[in-house]
């Protein structure tokens, strides 16, 4: 079990009677303690996987970018989120639907900054007590919401315009969305080889964010079709937002990695993410890389950008017979790649 699950159970009996909330869980049996005395629990997940892996271990368990605003109950656990603009979003959603006798506890690792989360939880709270202190985290509860507004997305919703294959584009971003509000140097890069290459057909944005580089296929050939897969609820909801404003329809697939994907494509095109929470996980990249192929029509290809640190390439010259690097800079490698072995 994890270890904010762990700090969680060791404060059992200071938890109250009645309903519990837990959102951002963990992928393990936290909820079934927390259940015990046929306590009722419900839980909230972001990551589409942790969503799957819980659901397979009988949690009633949803997948969405936030809790809804009827999600009062008499307590919330809150696992603290890795960006700070998240945790201030998510803490006006719970805020602003708790009960006035109800408590929140926010529980989250020492290097995830629990310790500096005080003060972002007074905003949204009156009284913030510290709880409990172990295994590298802490425990927070906070009772007596200053919310007293419903809820409102445009609030923490970032919209603004950027160069994407030559065409001024509108974006739109949410808190916990990669490069949230701005475009990242690795996807500008792979946008400057998308220019040369002019990708046609069936295109897959793997790990699409804001949907960023979907929607600069959709510029340079209109008549492409596109498909936008995401692990994160709040990504997808910020791919769909930015879709709207520039017209462009596409298909939207919640899955961790490519377990939800069917179909061909013709281009995959992805800045494959390296991070899960506050720690290097490379392993959603490598099962990619792995699978990428039985995705791609017979003249299919990939085309990646990636941190020139990472062992990426490699890891494509093991699955595909032709691999080039197209394009470099001091931090960031652009790889095409066909002929899946």
């Amino acid at each position: 079990m994890e270890n904010v699950s762990q700090v969680i159970l060791r404060n059992l009996d200071r938890l109250p009677q009645g309903a519990v909330s837990l959102v951002n869980p963990e992928p393990d049996r936290l909820f079934d303690a927390l259940g015990e005395n046929s306590r009722a629990i419900r839980l909230s997940s972001n990551s589409h996987g942790v969503f799957r892996s819980l659901q397979a271990l009988g949690a009633d368990v949803s997948f969405e970018a936030f809790p809804p605003s009827d999600f009062a109950t008499n307590t919330c656990i809150l696992v603290l989120p890795r960006e700070k603009e998240r945790l201030d979003m998510l803490l006006q959603v719970i805020a602003a639907s708790t009960r006035s006798d109800g408590r929140l506890w926010l529980v989250g690792e020492n290097r995830a900054g629990i310790k500096s989360s005080a003060k972002i939880l007074q905003r949204h709270f009156n009284n913030v007590v510290k709880l409990d202190n172990a295994r590298h985290c802490a425990l927070l509860q906070a009772s007596g919401p200053t919310e007293i507004q419903p809820f409102k997305l445009d609030r923490f919703a970032r919209q603004w315009t950027t160069e994407l294959a030559g065409f001024q584009t509108e974006l739109v971003s949410l808190p916990g969305v990669f490069a949230h509000g701005r475009l990242d140097a690795g996807t500008a890069l792979l946008l400057e080889v998308m220019q040369e290459l002019r990708p046609q057909g069936a295109v897959l944005d793997f790990a699409s964010g804001c949907g960023a580089v979907g929607i600069a296929a959709m510029r340079l050939n209109p008549s492409n079709s596109l498909t936008l897969l995401d692990d994160s609820a709040l990504a997808l909801e910020a791919g769909k937002l930015s879709l709207a404003l520039n017209g462009i329809e596409a298909t939207s697939i919640a899955s961790n990695g490519l377990i939800e994907l069917k179909g061909r494509f013709d281009w995959i095109l992805s800045n494959p993410p390296f991070h899960r929470g506050v720690r290097d996980d490379l392993g959603v990249a490598a099962q990619f890389f792995r699978d990428a192929g039985t995705f791609l029509n017979k003249n299919g290809r990939i085309l990646v950008v990636f941190n020139r640190h990472l062992p990426y390439e490699g890891w494509l010259r093991d699955q595909f017979k032709n691999v080039n690097a197209l394009a470099k800079n001091r931090e960031f490698t652009v790889v095409e790649a066909n002929r899946p072995k």
